[in-house]
C-alpha cells in the first residue's frame, strides 16, 4: 500500500543522506590519490597532490555540512527523523538539545568523523613533505568513519546506519501502526527524549572532549605509518611528538571529565567504578603516555625505536577497539555505557583489523633495519624511563585483558564470570603498578643521560627519601592510611613528588623539565588524592528514625527523614527543610546542623534531586559539598508516594578528595605546557 504522506520535512535529510555519500567518496578519492603519490616516491606529482588536497576539502565541508543538517533537524524538532525523536524532546533545555548530536550511535560517529576531518585539514597545511604519507592514512580513517553513516544494506551486512533515516523507515508492519495515516506527523508532539542519565551539563562537556582525543590519537599513529613507509626511522618523531602530547591531554581532560561527570551525578560515591567502558578509554591514554616515553628515549638516544613504533601505532588500535567494545554490542551485559548491536559488529571489527595490520606489517618488514645497537646501561635516565613504560603497558595489559572476558566468551564459547567485585579486583591489581611508576618517576628524577654517577644518585635520592618517610609518619600513625599495600604506595608517592620538587628547585645535573615536573607531580598528587580518599570513604548516615527501612544492610546506610524532623547523623543534626518540583525534576532542601552552646547552627545544605521520567522510570541525583579536607555527599534512595511526605537518604564522607582533583588539574595543565613548549621549539627550529 503506497501512502502519500503529508507534512514530512524530506528535503534535509535527502541532502544529509547525499552529503554523506559524497563524502564517502571523497575520502576514497583522496586515499587513492595520496596513495598512487606514495607509490612514485620521489618523483611524486604536485598536480595529484593538489587533486588529492581538493577531495579531501571537498570531504570535510560535506561532513560539516551533514552536522550542521543534523541540528537544523534536533533544534526544529522533527520528530518524523527516527534520531530526532529518539533523542530529543521539546521539554528538554538547550544545553541537553545540543547534547542530542552525540547521544546516539550515528550522531557520535559524525562527530568523530568531523574532528578527523578538521585534524586532516589541518595536516595538509602543515605536513609538508610528510602529506602524501600522513594523510593517506587519515583519508583511510575516515573512509572506515564515514561509512558507519551510510545506512545501507549489503547482502546481509549492514553497513552503517544513517542521522537521517525516518521514523517510520523503522517500523517492519506499517500498518499497524500510526504511519498507516498520511498525516502521521501531526500526531507525534513530543520525542523520546535523552536517558535521564545523561540529561546532565557534562553530557555536552565530556563526550566530544573524549572523541577530539580520539581522533588527535589519529595523528601520531600516522606520522609512525609514514615514517615506516618512507623509511625515515627518526625523523618521523619531531612532527609526531606534540600531536601524541596534545591527544594525551584532550583523551586526558575527558577521561578526568567523565570522572567529575560520575562523581556528582551517580550515586556510587565515586568518580571511577572500572566500568568496561571506562576501561576502554583509559588503556588508550596509557599505552600512549608509554609511547610518549619511548619517543623521547629514541629522539635523544636513538634506543627503544621498536617499542615507539608498537606503542604510537597501538594506541590508536586500541581506540578502533574501544570503539569496538563500546558499539558492537559484546559489553552490553556488563557496562551500563555500552551501546546495543546494531547490526554494525563486523564492519567495526574490519575497520579494527586494517588499522592493526597495517601497522603490523610495517613494523614486521622494517623492525630489522631501525639499528639499535645501543648497550644497556642500568644506571641511566633512558633505562629507567624504559621501564616505568614498561610497567604501564603491563598495567594497561591487565585492564584490557580482563574488560575483554565478554569478548573471549564469545568468541571461543567460554564462561568465565568478570571480577564480582570490580573495584576491589582491579584496586589491587593496579595497586603495585602505581607503586613502581611513582617509584621510577623519583629514580629518573636524579638520572641525565648515560653513564651516572652511583654515589652522585644516592647522596640526592637520599633527602627525598628521608622526608618521604617522616611524612608518611602521621599519615600511618593516625590511621589515614592502613594496609601494607597502601602503606608503600603511599611512600613512593611522597617521595616521588618530593624528589620531583627538589629536582624542580634545586641543581641535579639535568636541565630542568617544568612541564614535566607539572604533569608527574599532577599523576602523584592524583595518586595519593585517591588512595587516601577511597580507602577512607565512610558512610556517615545510618537509620536513627523510628521506622523501619526492611533489612538490616538498608537501616546501616540510609536514614528515613520525615518533612520537618530533625536526627542525628554522625556528628550532625539533620532536617529535610521542603521540596521543590520544577518539571520532571523534585529538589530536595536537606540542612545539615551542629549543636553549638544549646542551639542548632546550620553548617551546610545539600539539594539532592529525584528525576521522575514518565517514561525511563526515576533517577537519583546525588550533591556535594566541597570543604578544603573533605566533601560531603547525599543522594535520594527512595522517597513516598506524595513527594513531600518522606525521603530516604544516603550520605557520605570523601576525605582528601580535593588533592584528588588538584593532581588531574595539575596533570593536565602540565601536559598542555608540554604541547605548548614543543610547538614553541618546532617554531624556533
Amino acid at each position: 500500500m503506497n501512502i502519500q504522506y503529508i507534512g514530512e520535512h524530506l528535503l534535509p535529510g535527502m541532502i544529509g543522506k547525499s552529503l554523506i555519500w559524497v563524502s564517502f567518496g571523497a575520502a576514497i578519492i583522496a586515499t587513492v590519490l595520496y596513495f598512487i603519490n606514495i607509490r612514485r616516491k620521489r618523483h611524486s606529482l604536485k598536480p595529484v597532490t593538489s587533486f588529492a588536497r581538493g577531495f579531501f576539502l571537498v570531504h570535510a565541508v560535506s561532513l560539516l555540512s551533514v552536522a550542521f543538517i543534523l541540528y537544523y533537524l534536533i533544534f526544529r524538532h522533527y520528530f518524523e527523523y527516527a534520531y530526532v525523536w529518539e533523542y530529543s524532546s521539546v521539554t528538554l533545555p538547550v544545553k541537553y538539545i545540543i547534547s542530542c548530536f552525540w547521544a546516539g550511535q550515528e550522531g557520535s560517529f559524525l562527530v568523530w568523523a568531523v574532528f578527523q576531518a578538521l585534524l586532516g585539514m589541518v595536516l595538509i597545511f602543515i605536513s609538508r613533505e610528510w602529506e602524501d604519507h600522513v594523510l593517506s592514512v587519515v583519508s583511510l580513517s575516515q573512509v572506515f568513519v564515514t561509512s558507519m553513516m551510510l545506512g545501507v544494506q549489503l547482502f546481509s551486512m549492514r553497513i552503517g546506519g544513517s542521522p537521517f533515516n525516518l521514523l517510520r523507515e523503522t517500523y517492519s508492519n506499517v500498518q499497524d501502526s500510526i504511519f498507516a495515516q498520511a498525516d502521521y506527523v501531526r500526531m507525534i508532539t513530543d520525542g523520546n527524549g535523552l536517558n535521564p542519565l545523561l540529561e546532565n551539563i557534562w553530557m555536552t562537556i565530556h563526550p566530544p572532549i573524549l572523541f577530539l582525543g580520539y581522533a588527535l590519537a589519529l595523528v601520531p599513529f600516522s606520522y609512525a605509518v609514514a615514517g615506516l613507509m618512507r623509511k625515515e626511522y627518526y625523523s618521523w618523531i619531531r612532527p609526531a611528538l606534540p600531536w601524541t602530547l596534545l591527544s594525551l591531554t584532550l583523551l586526558g581532560a575527558g577521561i578526568l571529565l567523565g570522572g567529575a561527570w560520575a562523581y556528582v551525578s551517580l550515586t556510587f560515591g565515586g568518580f571511577w567504578s572500572w566500568d568496561p567502558v571506562e576501561n576502554s578509554s583509559l588503556v588508550p591514554w596509557m599505552t600512549l603516555v608509554a609511547g610518549l616515553h619511548f619517543l623521547l628515549v629514541s629522539r635523544k638516544q636513538r634506543y627503544a625505536l621498536l617499542s615507539a613504533f608498537i606503542l604510537i601505532t597501538l594506541s590508536y588500535v586500541l581506540v578502533l577497539y574501544a570503539t569496538f567494545l563500546t558499539r558492537s554490542g559484546v559489553l552490553a551485559d556488563s557496562s551500563a555505557h555500552s551501546f546495543s548491536d546494531n547490526g554494525m559488529t563486523a564492519q567495526l571489527l574490519i575497520y579494527l583489523l586494517v588499522f592493526l595490520v597495517l601497522a603490523v606489517f610495517f613494523i614486521v618488514i622494517r623492525a630489522k633495519k631501525f639499528g639499535e645497537k645501543k648497550n644497556e646501561i642500568l644506571l641511566s635516565r633512558e633505562f629507567w624511563m624504559f621501564l616505568g613504560s614498561i610497567i604501564v603497558v603491563l598495567a594497561a595489559f591487565q585492564i584490557i585483558f580482563t574488560t575483554s572476558i565478554p569478548v573471549f566468551n564469545s568468541l571461543f564459547r567460554t564462561n568465565i564470570a568478570p571480577p564480582a567485585d570490580r573495584v576491589g579486583f582491579y584496586n589491587r591489581w593496579q595497586m603495585p603498578y602505581a607503586l613502581l611508576i611513582a617509584g621510577f618517576i623519583a629514580f629518573t628524577q636524579f638520572l641525565n643521560y648515560n653513564v651516572n654517577s652511583g654515589r652522585v644518585f644516592m647522596r640526592k635520592m637520599a633527602v627525598p627519601f628521608v622526608l618521604g618517610i617522616v611524612l608518611l609518619i602521621p599519615f600511618t600513625m593516625s590511621g589515614i592510611v592502613t594496609g601494607m599495600n597502601f602503606i608503600l604506595t603511599l611512600f613512593f608517592v611522597l617521595f616521588s613528588i618530593l624528589a620531583s620538587l627538589y629536582n624542580f628547585i634545586f641543581t641535579t645535573g639535568k636541565p630542568r623539565n617544568p612541564a614535566a615536573i607539572l604533569t608527574h607531580i599532577g599523576f602523584l598528587l592524583f595518586v595519593m588524592g585517591t588512595i587516601i580518599t577511597f580507602s577512607n570513604s565512610k558512610t556517615i548516615s545510618t537509620n536513627t528514625s523510628r521506622f523501619d527501612l526492611g533489612d538490616m544492610k538498608s537501616n546501616a546506610e540510609n536514614l528515613m527523614l520525615v518533612k520537618g524532623d530533625t536526627l542525628y547523623m554522625s556528628g550532625f543534626y539533620v532536617v529535610y527543610k521542603e521540596s521543590r518540583q520544577q518539571g520532571n525534576y523534585t529538589t530536595y532542601t536537606v540542612d545539615f546542623l551542629k549543636m553549638k552552646k544549646g542551639n542548632y547552627v546550620k553548617e551546610f545544605t545539600l539539594y539532592p534531586s529525584v528525576n521522575r521520567n514518565p517514561r525511563m522510570g526515576n533517577v537519583y541525583n546525588p550533591d556535594t559539598r566541597h570543604f578544603l579536607w573533605k566533601d560531603y555527599y547525599a543522594y535520594i534512595s527512595s522517597t513516598g508516594e506524595k513527594p513531600a511526605d518522606f525521603i530516604v537518604i544516603k550520605a557520605i564522607m570523601n576525605p582528601f578528595i580535593n588533592v584528588l582533583w588538584t593532581g588531574a588539574i595539575l596533570m593536565v595543565l602540565g601536559m598542555t605546557y608540554a604541547f605548548w613548549r614543543r610547538i614553541g621549539t618546532r617554531r624556533d627550529q
